[in-house]
This record gives structure tokens, C-alpha cells and sequence, in this order.
């Protein structure tokens, strides 16, 4: 069973420590459970959370990052959704 999604305007990375082992966040433009979205979602570690940011543009979903994290580029073999993963 899939967990509602809770959805937040940006990240605090000192909730991001207590609640993970180590936070990743991963862009996605229109993923399929939000089409035409930008989705920023939390990961702990290898395991995704149901903790997301939604934004119209990308510029608007980064500014849900925080200031502790910086982005990442895509990687070539990455889901062709994924934009970048912020660490």
C-alpha cells in the first residue's frame, strides 16, 4: 500500500537529518503520479519518501531546496524524467 504524499513548500535540513539516514532529493518534470509538475522528492538514501515539493518550473521547485544541498546533474542513465538530485 502507497502512502499519501505529504507535500511541503521547501525542505529544513536539520528535520531532513532526524528523519533519514542521509537525505537526497530528487527533481522529476512531470512525473506520472504529477503530470506537468515539477516534483522534488526526498529520499533516504536508496528509499523514497512520500515527503515532496511541487512546483510549476524549475526555477520555482529549487527554490523548495535548501542551502546546505547542492545540485547534481542527471546522469546519463537516469530515468529520462529525473532533471537533477540535490546532496
Amino acid at each position: 500500500m502507497q502512502m499519501e504524499d505529504k507535500v511541503v513548500k521547501s525542505f529544513d535540513m536539520n528535520s531532513l537529518i532526524k528523519i533519514t539516514r542521509l537525505p537526497l532529493i530528487c527533481i522529476y518534470n512531470s512525473p506520472s503520479d504529477y503530470p506537468g509538475k515539477y516534483v522534488a522528492r526526498l529520499w533516504d538514501v536508496d528509499k523514497p519518501t512520500n515527503m515532496v515539493a511541487i512546483a510549476e518550473s524549475l526555477e520555482e521547485i529549487r527554490e523548495a531546496k535548501p542551502p546546505e544541498m547542492m545540485i547534481m546533474d542527471r546522469m546519463p542513465n537516469d530515468d529520462p524524467v529525473i532533471v537533477e538530485t540535490w546532496i
